[in-house]
């Protein structure tokens, strides 16, 4: 049978395009055929959301700065080195300001209280867009070194700043709004005229406006006869310091420390004209600190304090040795480096004092020359009116034509009267030095023996005041230094009894019948004393021979040689 219709390809009936019926799904790719044919995702590239339309209300480049949105170039180096960072300078440098210098502190305190919190605004919002404007540039794949680098610096900066307000502004916060209302914190000092007129004191710390204050007064008509200014201050106001170095300087006052004269203190008293350390006074030198841990101020404010002493001709091993001591500590000048390097007169070995030139010499001009010697200063702290008696006596003598060998012996004369009661109340230990000093006066005036001379050994016993002249100079001095420490030794508990009948006793048993009152003539200031010419072996071994008694017979030998047989 033959078909008459052509022949048709053959079609797969699973293939066939059938309406309505659905090709099978093709089975997912195994795991391994992922790996090999599939491509690995890229992380998307996060960029920096764009900036608000110009006409927006957020559009402010603090706003931008505070997001963060400016460049790192513009947040760090821009807004925070070039504008936070001096002005956190400027708040440091005006707390070393206050600190050191001390000038126009009322102002400087007012800047600094209305600065502070504008400084810590600016600061925060600083610090926080340059650290947030870091953070973006390191997610945008930015150099991770510059990045944490001005992190790193950003830390530090706030550390600092932060340092400087916890430790420098915080906890003087009172004193600056003292100084604010132009009050001072650390005081003022006290200066005070003495009754003559012819030496003032500074007494107390150096304050504001004290500089004014001391020229205002040495200007005035009271003043007009200064010529010596005392010193007694633990420090104060460098600036203020300064101008009354600058007040005195030309003036060409004497200076005198009668007590401790430390840091700022020093600064006036390097203005004197000649300069003197009382007995037991002493001067004190640190460096400067500005009150703040800010290394640059603290280097500056030194740097200035060494110019400052430099111009006053404070020595460069002295300076140094400044700059090495800690502001919080104080070192003490020896008095030999202070002699050493011409920075004070010689302390007066014996009691001469330095006559008044001329036959117009007042009694204010001997006075003033007594009171510039310590021993004859220590003298009237213990006898007031001593110093006074002193000067009309040199004046008399003067007066009447005498020698200045003769004027220096009157000031004796006033002098004995209290000699007796000056060793009845000195100490166990003063006394028994002056006893060793009386025998050794004695040897020396022990003068060979001549048939008919009375030796002079015997003036000092009886009382011959002009005997002393022959002292060696060496005796004298040391009669001097012994008359300075009991002079400023305290005052007994309870003065000595007279000798009881038992005393007397023991002493004529343990020394010698002639050993009671022995003494009680040195200072008797009898003129026309005469009598034995007998040497005075005898007597300088009975002085001798006290060192081998009990301490006990020793101690009230010693103390009932000078007292008066009744």
């Amino acid at each position: 049978m033959n078909d008459a219709r052509p022949n048709r390809p053959y079609i797969d009936p699973t293939t066939a395009d059938v309406p309505g019926l659905a090709r099978p799904a093709k089975p997912p790719p195994e795991a391994w055929e992922k790996a090999s044919t599939g491509t690995r995702p890229r992380t998307p590239v996060r960029h920096r959301p764009p900036p608000p339309p110009a006409d927006g209300p957020d559009v402010g480049y603090l706003t931008r700065h505070w997001r963060g949105e400016l460049s790192l170039v513009r947040s760090y180096w821009v807004n925070n080195m070039l504008l936070a960072t001096p002005l956190a300078f400027g708040l440091t440098g005006l707390m070393s300001w206050i600190s050191v210098k001390g000038d126009s502190l009322q102002v400087s305190a007012i800047v600094l209280l209305l600065g502070l919190p504008l400084l810590m605004g600016l600061d925060f919002w600083c610090i926080v867009g340059a650290w947030r404007a870091a953070g973006n540039y390191l997610r945008e794949q930015g150099s991770k070194l510059w990045g944490w680098l001005a992190r790193v610096t950003l830390a530090l900066g706030a550390l600092q700043l932060a340092a400087s307000v916890l430790f420098g502004v915080l906890p003087n916060l009172g004193d600056y709004w003292q100084m604010a209302r132009g009050i001072d914190p650390i005081g003022h000092a006290t200066f005070s005229l003495s009754a003559d007129g012819r030496s003032m004191r500074l007494d107390g710390t150096i304050g504001m406006g004290d500089a004014a204050r001391m020229q205002a007064l040495l200007a005035s008509e009271a003043a007009s006869g200064v010529r010596r200014v005392e010193l007694v201050s633990p420090g104060g106001r460098l600036q203020e310091a300064e101008r009354m170095a600058g007040t005195l300087k030309p003036r060409g006052h004497e200076v005198r420390v009668v007590g401790t004269c430390a840091s700022a203190c020093t600064i006036v008293f390097l203005a004197g004209k000649t300069r003197q350390l009382t007995s037991g006074a002493r001067l004190g030198f640190h460096r400067a600190s500005t009150g703040t841990y800010n290394p640059v101020f603290e280097r500056l404010a030194n740097q200035h304090l060494a110019t400052t002493y430099r111009s006053l001709g404070l020595p460069q091993p002295l300076i140094d040795k400044t700059l090495d001591t800690p502001s919080a500590t104080m070192w003490f000048a020896p008095r030999e480096d202070l002699l050493a390097h011409a920075l004070i007169a010689p302390m007066p070995q014996t009691l001469a004092i330095p006559l008044p030139h001329g036959d117009k010499a007042t009694l204010a001009d001997f006075d003033d020359a007594l009171r510039m010697h310590p021993v004859w200063e220590a003298l009237e702290q213990r006898k007031a009116g001593l110093i006074e008696a002193v000067a009309r006596q040199m004046l008399k003598t003067r007066a009447a034509g005498a020698p200045d060998e003769d004027v220096q012996a009157a000031a004796l004369a006033p002098l004995a009267g209290h000699m007796a009661e000056l060793l009845a109340r000195s100490s166990v230990a003063a006394r028994r030095h002056y006893v060793q000093l009386v025998a050794a006066q004695l040897r020396a005036l022990q003068a060979p023996p001549k048939p008919g001379v009375r030796p002079a050994c015997r003036d000092l016993l009886d009382g011959r005041l002009d005997v002393r002249r022959q002292l060696p100079l060496g005796l004298q001095i040391r009669e001097s230094q012994w008359l300075l420490e009991a002079a400023g030794a305290p005052e007994p508990r309870w003065l000595p009894k007279p000798a009881s009948a038992i005393e007397i006793e023991v002493l004529n048993r343990s020394a010698g019948t002639a050993a009671l009152g022995l003494l009680s003539r040195l200072w008797a200031d009898s003129p026309e004393a005469g009598g034995s010419v007998a040497g005075c072996e005898p007597i300088v071994a009975l002085l001798d021979r006290l060192a081998a008694q009990p301490p006990a017979r020793r101690e009230l030998a010693e103390r009932l040689l000078f007292q008066t047989r009744l």
